[in-house]
């Protein structure tokens, strides 16, 4: 029997996440990525109600140290102090550097815009001739 703590708090989580990182929770989003701290602030505040794979593999992404099993689970430790650990857990998010299916199609989709806007000024110039 494992004799493990568990936070089942998510905004406990979060403001220990940020006590361990050094930055105080109003900061916390950007340090993890976001444009905002609206996603850290509902989860402190309550509106959210458990902390998403989403928003934890948008972490781990940002902080390779953070324990996976910590943001969803509150299993400690908060931080993974052993670079296999690391490694392993970014292996199996898919965070190892390679480009991701949804950063190629973002980055098509802005190469898809930026040419209908070409397209729109060369047919502007050739009424203006």
């Amino acid at each position: 029997m494992s004799d493990k703590k568990i936070i089942e708090n998510p905004a406990e989580r979060i403001k220990m996440l940020a006590d361990e990182l050094r930055v105080p929770v109003s900061h916390l989003g950007a340090k993890l990525g976001h444009n905002n701290n609206a996603t850290v602030n509902s989860i402190i505040y309550g509106k959210t109600a458990t902390i998403t794979n989403a928003f934890a593999d948008n972490a781990i992404e940002h902080i390779p140290e953070i324990n996976y099993l910590f943001l969803l689970k509150g299993e400690l430790p908060i931080l993974n102090n052993n670079d296999t650990t690391t490694q392993l857990q970014q292996n199996m998010l898919g965070n190892n550097g390679d480009i991701t299916m949804q950063q190629i199609i973002a980055k098509l989709d802005v190469i898809s815009k930026t040419q209908i806007k070409i397209l729109k000024e060369i047919e502007e110039l050739k009424k203006n001739k």
